[in-house]
């Protein structure tokens, strides 16, 4: 059995934590057209058509678009094995055929799927055409995405259709869909739960190792019944191996996973043993405080929108974002590249995923928003960068929760269920304000945090039972209970040009000294005030209309790194 998937194979792989070695990119020219399959026109995908990476540029709204591309298929293999196609994203539906013939659906723009084609193709080149369908209703999950036609405030250009990479890859008869790996570090174990697209007996060997230091750590054979087998891997060394067993910002040890199936799959994967923890009004990572400087991460690139323009870019960002200081970041109202998620797991980047808002609080709001919140947390469950989920944002698609008893049965609801699906990590039920009692975390957004307005926040009860920008941080009924407080957003500082159409939330400035005057003070409060187990500056890169970013759209710090990292990095104790 073969140790590992190669590093190369890993970084350019559209799914680094879940990997074939056999596989194929469909990314690239498309044939495309709107409303109708014409296909006058070509794209480059992933990008959308908004874009101007797509090689198209239009960012007029239509509901409808389609694709069409040819691809190959090798005759010899589909006699024994299957081929598959994943889509990493399609903004919204998606209808898809091979060859002529429905090969499937789908519906939630922010998740992949995947389609069995095995008996649609034939050796040689296939036809492959794609209807992806993105209405600007509101009770789907959009984060970001603008359904007035043109950006505002803090909404942006809207993406339509595929948006993430496409690829086909040969597995074996009976494929491994899934490999979720549970973390127990107080009791040196780690769970490893395999799902198969197979109901009869199969058996599948597992084998744990961490590749950088040659360190094995066992192997095991699971028998599979009905697609779903389980067991558990002991690490008694973790005791005197820690620092090259244990995931943290400092170590981010990632441990390599082999699984073999009868019938000829094989998938390499990978987890962290790590645990979160809150206690006392803290954090804990695998036992030790941890404070939290996070900076607000939409995601968005000028050319190229949601879709990255590599994963160089993905890269590039997280070497920046440590560089200015801080460990993590709040992926804000997007479920980011999968890529992303490895380079926070090999760098060390702590992130907080959360789930893009709808905007109506109706049946099919929250149907839609709890379908794409679990394949959220299935697709990246065994990401060690992710601490905390956060299924709702600013009460955005729930704007009654502060009095109104159903949405905040709604908003335990999403609670429960991400505790359900996933209980190694921390929940932020309802960031911002107007929260439950049973959040793990009470995140504060406070833009009118300055220097001079610190001492709202002396007597944390009474805070806490208060207003903040009046918002009540908690919802009718509901109390806070000694949860971590964090300051999820804040600064939000404007700096730019004064002849550029900008905008921050409280006024501007002119250049870096008065950003720094400005910013230092609230700094060194939130860190050095023991009453915050964290903070989220809002935000790392400006995005269109919005200047507020400490680097420009193209990745540019407005300070040098090295300032930004003395204030925002600033020691705990001490001058």
């Amino acid at each position: 059995m073969e140790k590992s998937v190669s590093v190369l194979n890993r970084e350019k792989y559209p799914r680094p934590d879940f990997i074939r070695e056999d596989w194929q990119s469909l990314d690239g020219i498309w044939e495309f057209s709107f409303e109708k399959p014409v296909f006058d026109r070509k794209i480059v995908v992933p990008f959308c058509y908004q874009s101007q990476r797509s090689g198209i540029y239009d960012t007029t709204d239509y509901d409808t678009v389609w694709y069409r591309r040819s691809f190959t298929a090798d005759g010899e293999k589909l006699k024994s094995r299957k081929l598959l196609l994943h889509f990493g994203a399609v903004d919204d539906e998606a209808q898809v055929w091979v060859n002529g013939q429905k090969a499937g659906t789908h519906q939630g723009g922010y998740i992949p799927f995947t389609l069995d084609v095995t008996d649609l193709v034939h050796d040689g080149e296939n036809t492959l055409i794609v209807q992806a369908t993105d209405r600007k209703n509101a009770d789907k999950p959009r984060g970001k995405q603008t359904w007035t036609g043109s950006p505002f405030a803090c909404w942006y250009t809207p993406v339509t259709g595929i948006w993430q990479s496409v690829w086909t890859e040969y597995a074996g008869t009976n494929p491994v869909c899934r490999v979720k790996i549970t973390p127990n570090v107080p009791g040196r174990t780690a769970r490893c739960e395999c799902f198969l697209d197979f109901p009869k007996e199969t058996r599948v060997t597992v084998r744990m190792e961490q590749k950088e230091d040659e360190i094995f750590l066992g192997q095991q054979e699971i028998l599979c019944r009905d697609g779903y087998g389980r067991a558990d891997f002991s690490f008694p060394c973790l005791g005197t191996m820690g620092q090259k067993l244990l995931w943290s910002p400092e170590f981010p040890n990632l441990i390599d996973v082999t699984v073999e199936a009868e019938g000829g799959d094989r998938v390499f994967c990978y987890f962290g043993m790590r645990e979160i923890r809150a206690e006392r009004g803290r954090f804990l990572l695998n036992g030790a405080d941890l404070f939290q400087r996070l900076v607000l991460d939409q995601g968005y690139w000028p050319d190229t929108l949601l879709t990255p323009p590599d994963g160089e870019a993905l890269k590039r960002d997280i070497e920046l974002t440590k560089a200015m200081g801080f460990n993590g970041v709040r992926k804000h109202q997007k479920i980011e590249d999968p890529r992303y998620y490895y380079w926070a797991d090999k760098l060390g980047l702590l992130v907080w995923g959360e789930l893009p808002s709808a905007y109506e609080f109706r049946d099919t709001a929250m149907k839609n928003s709890a379908c794409e919140l679990a394949g959220f947390v299935e697709r990246d469950y065994n990401h060690p960068c992710i601490i905390t989920w956060v299924p709702i944002n600013e009460s955005w698609g729930v704007e009654n929760i502060v009095v109104g008893e159903q949405e905040q049965a709604y908003c335990r609801a999403l609670l429960w269920m991400l505790k359900a699906l996933d209980g190694t990590r921390l929940v932020s039920a309802n960031d911002g304000w107007e929260q439950i009692s049973e959040t793990d975390i009470c995140a504060v957004h406070d833009y009118a945090l300055f220097g001079s307005t610190q001492d709202k926040y002396d007597d944390m009860e009474r805070a806490m039972a208060g207003a903040v920008q009046g918002r009540m941080l908690f919802a009718k009924g509901n109390r806070w209970q000694g949860q971590p407080v964090v300051m999820t957003e804040y600064g939000g500082i404007a700096f730019a040009d004064d002849s550029e159409d900008n905008w921050g939330y409280f006024d501007k400035v002119k250049g870096q000294k008065e950003f720094l005057n400005r910013l230092e003070p609230i700094n060194r409060f939130l860190i050095r005030s023991g009453k915050f187990a964290g903070f989220c500056y809002t935000q790392i890169t400006d995005v269109m209309q919005e200047t507020n970013g400490l680097l420009t759209p193209d990745r540019k710090p407005k300070v040098p790194l090295e300032k930004l990292k003395n204030t925002f990095g600033l020691p705990i104790y001490g001058e």
